[in-house]
């Protein structure tokens, strides 16, 4: 039996989620990341700790 392919919208509606997820993955990570430049490179810290906010 063949399957029709998705709609357009569902497969962008997936892409989206599958950024979303992604994204929340990675904020934890730049905070981190923050934490630990904070004594050696302030403004790499401080780089980092706008892009996990925003």
């Amino acid at each position: 039996m063949d399957t029709l392919p998705a709609p357009a919208a569902d497969i962008r509606d997936q892409q989206i989620a599958d950024l979303r997820a992604a994204l929340q993955r990675t904020v934890p990570l730049l905070a981190f990341a923050a934490g630990r430049e904070e004594d050696t490179d302030p403004r790499q810290s401080e780089l980092l700790s706008a892009a996990a906010t925003t």
